[in-house]
């Protein structure tokens, strides 16, 4: 980084020449994603400021964006947010999607079981209560940055593969394709932002509290049977949906 201090006599609070300095490392590239920044302790000693003013700043840029706090390792550059393309002309998985944008999805199976339906899983699979399901949990991150916590639900009957597969990097549906021809051709997708919990914050690397974007697909293949029920954890300050539209004739 280059060297800085604050004017002080400027009207300008400190924290701001400071946001303003570090946004300016950024833009011009002097400081890269991934890049880590000193501690609160050594800015504030390098800048001749408090820690509370450094926190200030650093606070303010993590809630634009552009830096990630995580605890035990420090503040570090944001990456770009990642755009996920939703597109109408056919269904994809994450692996899929960021495939299109150059990049590699990593996960990390949290757990791979079967579970009794019930609750709203049992009512957005339409299956009798108990009727057995697998349950996978993933952590998927790209660069090595926690994204998203995707926890999938699969009738165990039609799909039993899926209970010892290898899904450490590999994508569910290009596994549900290969091995029983069965691939999502009409989905149900909502979106609810939302807090994120103690645990899932821990998972992903934020502070509890962090706003993250819930994410539920219930989809059908082209039976019409529903063969996956689907709820994702989206860390806000690394991703962005886009969602295209197009009006087709007639």
């Amino acid at each position: 980084m280059q060297p800085f201090r604050p004017n002080k006599s400027s009207r300008i609070p400190y924290y701001l020449q400071i946001e303003d300095w570090l946004r300016r490392q950024i833009e011009s590239g002097a400081l890269r994603p991934g890049d880590f920044l000193p501690s609160e302790t050594a800015l504030s000693q390098q800048l001749g400021v408090s820690r509370i003013v450094v926190r200030q700043a650093l606070s303010d840029l993590t809630g634009e964006g552009l830096l990630v706090r995580q605890r035990a390792k420090g503040t570090y550059v944001a990456y770009p947010r990642r755009p996920v393309p939703i597109q109408r002309d056919r269904l994809r998985g994450l692996t899929e999607d960021l495939a299109r944008e150059g990049l590699t999805v990593r996960s990390r199976v949290l757990s791979q079981q079967i579970v009794p339906a019930a609750g709203e899983v049992m009512h957005e699979l339409q299956v009798p209560p108990g009727t057995p399901l697998i349950e996978i949990r993933r952590l998927r991150s790209v660069q090595n940055t926690p994204l998203v916590i995707e926890t999938t639900y699969h009738p165990y009957a039609r799909f039993p593969d899926l209970l010892h597969a290898d899904l450490t990097d590999c994508s569910i549906y290009a596994i549900l394709e290969q091995q029983y021809d069965a691939h999502p051709v009409s989905a149900r997708d909502r979106f609810v932002a939302e807090a994120a919990t103690k645990e899932d914050a821990q998972l992903l690397g934020i502070r509890p509290g962090a706003p993250v974007m819930r994410y539920k697909r219930t989809a059908r293949d082209k039976t019409g049977q529903i063969m996956e029920f689907t709820i994702s954890i989206y860390r806000a300050d690394q991703y962005q949906f886009v969602i295209e539209y197009r009006e087709t004739a007639g």
